[in-house]
């Protein structure tokens, strides 16, 4: 490794010695006759009988059309940011299950209805995934889909799905579903300019809550700029002539990936 600037340091290694897969990797730190292995700032090096340190990093290795998992409930659901709903309610409303057919984890999403039968306008979740798409910058503009394997909690559901760049410009596509499991694919040609929500909320009230296109954006030729890409959202709102009850309207999402 090298010094770049400051604490940052930099190294590669040859492709060749690289093959798809899941990779984990430690960095050890000589001074003078010790050694200190990190992340878990263990004393000593991996090739000492004595080591005892399971923590490691983590990477993957992947061809040119591997999809990109943009969501994965079992390590994201704790990542995300929510509406909040009133002053009172900040925390999201959501819960973590396991998938009956796959035993995946699944997030479980649903639209807020108080027993008066009120529900806000709109209740999304965001998730930054800012550094995903910088690890795939390579090949990113290349992705053609947005796909997801969900179901909906009723027969007749819309989840509106929105890509939103870093300068705030977004794009959104609803998606109606059912209540049975299927895998979806949204052609990225179907995604059109639309509005984001600025998440984590602002305090008090709903002030700056949506976020439109930046300036200059949003004609007739511009198109979504993955290499951009800085949050994926999902949201329910209020559907004129359906009158949802307490747990009734929502979906459960098993994952979400950029297909290539």
């Amino acid at each position: 490794m090298r010094p770049v600037e400051g604490y940052t340091y930099k190294t590669s290694m040859p492709s060749t010695i690289l093959h798809n897969g899941i990779y984990q990797f430690v960095i050890t730190t000589f001074r003078g006759g010790s050694a200190v292995t990190f992340p878990a700032s263990s004393p000593g090096k991996p090739m000492d009988w004595n080591y005892n340190a399971p923590a490691a990093w983590r990477f993957d290795v992947v061809d040119a059309r591997t999809p990109l998992r943009l969501f994965d409930p079992g390590t994201d659901a704790a990542r995300l940011t929510f509406t909040r709903i009133g002053d009172a309610g900040r925390r999201g409303l959501f819960r973590v299950a396991l998938s009956p057919a796959t035993g995946e984890p699944i997030f479980h999403l649903e639209l807020p209805v108080d027993t008066s039968g009120w529900s806000p306008a709109d209740y999304t979740a965001s998730l930054v995934v800012k550094s995903r798409v910088l690890a795939r910058q390579e090949t990113i503009t290349a992705a053609k889909d947005v796909r997801l394997r969900l179901h909906g909690l009723g027969t007749r559901q819309t989840l509106h799905v929105t890509l939103m760049e870093d300068d705030g410009t977004s794009w959104t596509a609803a998606l109606p579903i059912d209540s049975s499991w299927t895998e979806q694919a949204l052609p990225l040609e179907k995604f059109t300019i639309g509005r984001g929500v600025l998440l984590p909320e602002g305090f008090p009230g709903e002030w700056n809550y949506w976020v439109g296109p930046a300036g200059g954006r949003g004609a007739v030729t511009d198109r979504p700029r993955l290499d951009h890409l800085e949050r994926v959202q999902l949201s329910l709102r209020r559907e004129d002539g359906v009158a949802a009850k307490p747990g009734s309207y929502g979906v459960e999402v098993e994952w979400i990936a950029l297909g290539f």
